[in-house]
Formats: C-alpha cells, structure tokens, sequence
C-alpha cells in the first residue's frame, strides 16, 4: 500500500524525509519506502506519522476528504494526544 498522501502531508510540514524519520523514531529507510509504495507499514508507523505530521492516517492512505482530515486533527489536540503517549509495548525501529 503506497501512503500516497504521507508525501504532501510531509511537504505541508515544511519536513525532510530524514527529519521526518527522526521525529518518529522509524528509520529514514522505511519512511522513503513507504511514501514509494516499496514498503506497506505497520500500525505502529502509520499513527506515529499521522501523529506527528498532524493528520489522519486515512489522510496518509489518500482516502480522506480533507473536512475528516481537519476534524483528526482538531480531536487529537483537544484530547492532547502526542507522540509519548504512544504504548510503550511500541517497537522503535532505528
């Protein structure tokens, strides 16, 4: 599954693909991958991108409308959710 919006998302971001790695805590490898479609990834990474690039991960995916996409976004910062809330059961790649 390529993450067709991850790219724009990130560009929105004003991130490189490296920066982008490294406020995630996944390997700049498998973020490159993914926003190619070489890699599909797994639950973990697709919420800590959409975590940290401020979207949903249906955003990511290239299925959501962009009023859903304001709607995530707006809950998960009312609800102060961020990425160190994450499970610490986790796995980081790096």
């Amino acid at each position: 599954m390529k993450l067709r919006g991850l790219r724009l998302a990130r560009q929105r971001q004003g991130l490189s693909i490296s920066q982008l790695a490294e406020m995630t805590g996944l390997r700049r490898e498998s973020v490159s991958r993914f926003e190619h479609g070489q890699e599909e990834p797994q639950p973990y990474a697709l919420r800590r991108l959409s975590t940290v690039l401020e979207t949903s991960p249906a955003e990511l995916c290239g299925v959501a409308p962009v009023d859903e996409v304001n709607t995530y976004s707006t809950l998960a910062s009312r609800r102060g959710w961020v990425l160190e809330d994450l499970p610490s059961s986790t796995p980081v790649r790096r």
